[in-house]
């Protein structure tokens, strides 16, 4: 029958190591379970060459607390990431490169209300970049959009109107269009038709019609619209004939 003695380790070495292995286990399992609770100053993160900061978390200038990384873009381009303080900023680490960093900018005031800001990178202050605000304004519309161009000459900051392209179909809650065909009652009377069942926003309204013809001014003489509402409108045709008449429409809301 084997005896407890024999389960030992054959010489005093081999005894030692397992004792020193057994105890540097039981002080990271130690650690480990402190780490919940433990306070660490600043955090760094270093690539395996145990040189290169890749990350660092700790505290930021201003009192909080920001988070920094650091990684290759396309394998060769060095892009770093800050996030602190409500905002979000993206860079090239290359000298001369992106002068102003692409940035997602959050910031709140009872006064004002809440904005959030989108702001592209530029590689000189003196590029012109375009910034989007989406800002919910106190006692005034929410989801309210402004988009500008802003860019930086000889110190001074300058702003000014940003053009929008719209890949796709551009649809509004205050504009309404179509397209209807009018049979005239009599040659050189005018005859109208209602368009109705509109639900377009807005507190003032603004109708357009135009007809689809080959002859304006000599058969089509004439098109109009009156009873212009948030619910729809009245168009109205002219021409010297009964031949019927295609008329494209639209309401604007403002």
């Amino acid at each position: 029958m084997p005896r407890q003695i024999d389960q030992l380790p054959a010489d005093p070495t081999t005894l030692a190591r397992r004792v020193a292995a057994l105890e540097k286990q039981l002080t990271e399992l130690r650690a480990a379970r402190r780490m919940g609770t433990a306070t660490v100053g600043r955090l760094r993160i270093y690539s395996e060459d145990g040189e290169t900061l890749l990350a660092e978390l700790g505290p930021t200038d201003d009192g909080g607390g920001g988070l920094w990384t650091r990684g290759l873009q396309g394998g060769d381009i060095p892009v770093s990431a800050y996030l602190a303080s409500g905002q979000l900023r993206f860079s090239p680490i290359e000298d001369g490169v992106n002068e102003i960093p692409a940035a997602i900018a959050y910031s709140t005031l009872p006064e004002t209300g809440a904005d959030l800001t989108l702001t592209p990178g530029s590689i000189l202050k003196s590029d012109w970049q375009p910034v989007m605000d989406l800002s919910s304004v106190t006692g005034g519309a929410p989801g309210l959009v402004l988009v500008s161009a802003v860019r930086e000459v000889a110190g001074v900051g300058e702003t000014g109107p940003c053009g929008m392209d719209v890949s796709g179909v551009l649809t509004a809650a205050n504009i309404a269009y179509g397209q209807i065909t009018i049979n005239p009652s009599a040659a050189n009377t005018p005859t109208s038709q209602a368009v109705t069942g509109l639900t377009v926003a807005g507190s003032s309204f603004y109708g357009f019609a135009t007809a689809q013809t080959t002859v304006p001014g000599s058969q089509v003489t004439g098109v109009g619209t009156t009873s212009v509402s948030s619910s729809g409108l009245t168009v109205w045709v002219t021409r010297t004939n009964t031949t019927a008449t295609v008329v494209n429409w639209m309401v604007m809301g403002l």
